[in-house]
């Protein structure tokens, strides 16, 4: 009987390994992304659904307590910015685009722009979160 538990947990052993061998094997590297949508703070987002310019003064004051900040795409897809979220509360409400590495609902921006105009004018990025002035 004692044969058989040690039989029966190195197949169990063995078969963790072989499938973890090949979940690392398949994982793809994040590729870069260019993401547009609005800056929302995700604690009003997701308790509420608030977003738009009739939360924006509450999303920067969320944001700049360090909520974290997030962007909603127009497909209604959530990104979390992996970003001090401080940085974004002069942006929130706002459209922008955000150019990164995506990966499991993250977004780790490289590249930020916001529209002026007619035009997008690239922000500055420390860290993943805008420079401030």
């Amino acid at each position: 009987m004692k044969k058989n538990s040690i039989v029966t947990f190195l197949v169990i052993l063995m078969t963790c390994v072989f499938i973890n061998a090949q979940d690392e094997s398949t994982k793809q590297k994040p590729k870069d992304v260019l993401i547009e949508g609005e800056v929302i703070d995700l604690s009003c987002f997701t308790s509420r659904g608030a977003i738009g310019e009739g939360h924006k003064s509450c999303a920067a004051r969320c944001l700049a307590r360090g909520i974290p900040a997030g962007i909603l795409d127009k497909d209604g897809n959530v990104f979390v910015i992996v970003g001090a979220s401080p940085g974004y509360s002069a942006y929130a409400a706002q459209t922008i685009r955000l150019n990164g590495q995506v990966e499991n609902g993250r977004i780790s921006p490289k590249k930020m722009e916001v529209i002026k105009g007619k035009s997008w004018k690239e922000i500055s990025l420390q860290g993943g979160s805008p420079k401030s002035d």
